[in-house]
């Protein structure tokens, strides 16, 4: 679960005892070793550092498949090890032995209280020893930089399993069996302890700004990243999940206390929007702005269009960019695309057996993103919404506003047609164009053919996507495939950037007021302007002039439902999708629709475009939280199970 980011790593294995919550480290001779010298306390400061998630791994990101976005055709798909995440998408969580359990390190998950003990460790020992070689100024870095993982962890798991045993210190080894049996506390609580830990590394001014030695230092910890971990943080406690959640009345403690409020309370939203601003004045001022593709391509000047598409894909893919706040990166990145790349037709074909292409985006997310106007496509009074699964040829006139998007004279639907810039450069589909380096010339872009038997369709025992389309957002351009090659090109897959910011604060405006103003449609609209939406005006303008429900964005709640779109839109395919949508406590809406995509078993345009239901399944309200196991409640009985699971 470990993984290299820029310094060593060492894995540090500390057992304890199986009774026990893993913060009771035995082993403490290797501690003292392990910080004897600046080397070998680095190597443990790696240590802390890998236990982030790896975003690129759909099992330690899981979020990416759990949800309604993406969908595999077998939960055993050999290459993938999907499992866990899809069992969980799937609605097979259980308590006895759960999926992802990262409160024990069991079924795809690991142990997020070693995480958090190693954190202590660490801590403890940095701040109270000598450690020869290493220097004042680097020792406070590593204190803070510790301080907010440390916090993260946390959150992790607040965001998984609400209520949380709070580990501030590690339990020393003479203590006796009761004082390891830690108790599970408030959510309001667990928050604050965070945001108390992150603001002491936020005020000890010993975060850089920005990292310089990009190569080496990739993946540390900023001042900005940490404040946007705590904008989140704090967004959390402000959405409906946590903030006056009626579902939870009755859920409390041994002592009677409510483990979640249920009385709402507007003042978490002004917090959480100060928080968000503050993270963005941060981060602004250490120069991370929304990104813009500016690169020289071997192949000279390119089309606007083409221009337009690599900075929607560079934007994840380019592994340094301006919008990047704080990510993590390694080869997993690289095994995420095989899963993603699929094989493309044209002057050169590709057909190369490791492009797996079944990391499938899902029916239920294409038709969320807008028509090219910048609506939702059941609202858009030019786009004709009823008949968007209907079987249209590219014609001459079609294929002049498709150019660079969908293949001339090809018959597809009229749901790929007139969409967005993000639909075109995020999602590959039957017909799509898919540029790449290798491609020599704009004007005759690969295209993508995907029904049975076809390079990108069900074809023999070859992996396949489920659904007919395809990731192309977490493709880099740069990877080149060919008939007997594969090179694909590493990045750093984000866990914050600039645009997630500038969505978190316009929902946080939006929520304080009692109707929303410029300053709300302000920081929605610099996210709307780099997705070359509102042609050169504003989202108001937007619906009131093509609209079925022109006073949309003029309500409070209007301007919810506007955000929240753009935040699935803007933050597909990155594990964000599934997470709002629990805050939001509209989960049980999304994730009880089947998940729809194409008849991939049909070889020609009519039986391919026949809109299939691949799996039903129902998300119940106890799916909200984790369960914790059945050992771990029988081990500690001063655990409260989360409601809706056990006997």
């Amino acid at each position: 679960m470990k993984k290299y980011i820029g310094f060593i790593l060492i894995l540090i294995s500390i057992s304890c005892e199986e009774e026990f919550l893993d913060v009771v480290p035995d082993n403490l001779a290797t501690v003292d070793i392990a910080f004897n010298n600046r080397a070998s306390a680095e190597q443990w400061l790696a240590t802390c550092y890998g236990y982030v998630p790896d975003h690129a791994n759909p099992e330690q990101n899981f979020a990416m498949v759990a949800g309604d976005e993406i969908w595999y055709y077998a939960e055993n798909d050999f290459y993938m090890n999907n499992e866990t995440s899809l069992r969980l998408a799937k609605g097979m969580q259980n308590f006895a032995n759960p999926y992802l359990n990262f409160w024990e390190g069991q079924r795809g998950g690991y142990n997020l209280f070693t995480a958090i003990r190693d954190s202590n460790t660490f801590l403890e020992n940095v701040q109270e020893r000598e450690i020869s070689g290493l220097n004042l100024n680097e020792r406070r870095r590593w204190i803070a930089e510790v301080k907010v993982l440390k916090a993260y962890f946390h959150f992790l798991l607040l965001r998984m399993y609400g209520p949380i045993p709070i580990i501030d210190q590690n339990i020393h080894v003479s203590e006796d069996t009761e004082t390891t049996r830690i108790k599970r506390e408030p959510v309001d609580e667990a928050v604050d302890y965070i945001v108390n830990l992150l603001d002491e590394a936020i005020e000890s001014d010993d975060l850089p700004q920005r990292i310089t030695s990009i190569f080496i230092e990739n993946g540390r910890l900023t001042l900005p990243a940490a404040k946007a971990i705590k904008a989140k943080v704090l967004m959390l406690s402000a959405s409906p999940l946590f903030n006056g959640n009626e579902d939870y009345s009755g859920f409390v403690d041994n002592e009677g206390e409510e483990f979640i409020n249920t009385t709402f309370d507007p003042q978490k939203w002004i917090i959480a929007k100060d928080a968000c601003l503050d993270a963005i004045q941060e981060a602004e001022s250490a120069e991370h702005s929304l990104y813009s593709f500016t690169d020289l391509l071997p192949i000279g000047e390119i089309a606007p269009e083409v221009r337009e598409e690599l900075t929607f894909r560079a934007t994840i893919t380019d592994r340094f960019n301006s919008e990047l706040i704080w990510g993590v990166g390694n080869n997993w990145s690289l095994a995420l695309q095989e899963w993603c790349q699929p094989r493309v037709t044209g002057e050169h074909e590709s057909r190369f057996r490791s492009a797996r292409k079944s990391h499938a985006p899902t029916l239920n997310v294409v038709t969320d993103f807008y028509t090219d106007k910048g609506l939702p496509i059941e609202e858009d009074k030019t786009w004709d919404y009823t008949d968007r699964f209907d079987i249209v040829t590219v014609n001459e006139d079609l294929a002049q506003d498709h150019k660079y998007y969908v293949q001339q004279s090809y018959e597809t639907v009229n749901l790929h047609l007139y969409r967005e810039p993000r639909f075109y450069a995020w999602v590959g589909f039957d017909g799509g164009k898919w540029f790449s380096l290798e491609t020599e010339d704009t004007e005759n872009l690969p295209y993508i053919n995907a029904k049975n038997g076809q390079l990108s369709g069900k074809n023999g025992q070859e992996l396949y996507s489920i659904t007919g389309y395809f990731t192309k957002k977490l493709v880099n351009y740069q990877n080149v495939i060919t008939t007997d090659n594969l090179q694909l090109e590493s990045y750093t897959f984000p866990i914050i950037r600039l645009s997630d910011l500038y969505l978190m604060y316009a929902e946080a405006l939006n929520e304080t007021k009692s109707s929303p103003d410029q300053e709300v449609y302000e920081y929605i609209q610099r996210v709307r302007d780099k997705a070359g939406l509102d042609e050169g005006s504003d989202l108001v303008t937007t619906w009131a002039t093509y609209s079925h429900r022109p006073e949309k964005p003029t309500t409070k709640e209007g301007m919810r439902e506007i955000i929240q779109q753009e935040r699935m839109i803007e933050l597909s395919f990155e594990g964000e999708r599934y997470w709002d949508l629990r805050r939001w406590k509209l989960a049980g809406e999304y994730f009880n629709q089947p998940i729809r995509g194409w008849n991939i078993d049909g070889a020609d345009p009519d039986s391919f475009y026949q809109v299939k239901n691949i799996y039903y399944r129902d998300f119940l309200t106890r799916n909200y939280l984790w369960p914790i196991s059945q050992t771990e409640m029988l081990r500690n009985p001063n655990l409260i199970q989360n409601p809706g699971w056990g006997l």
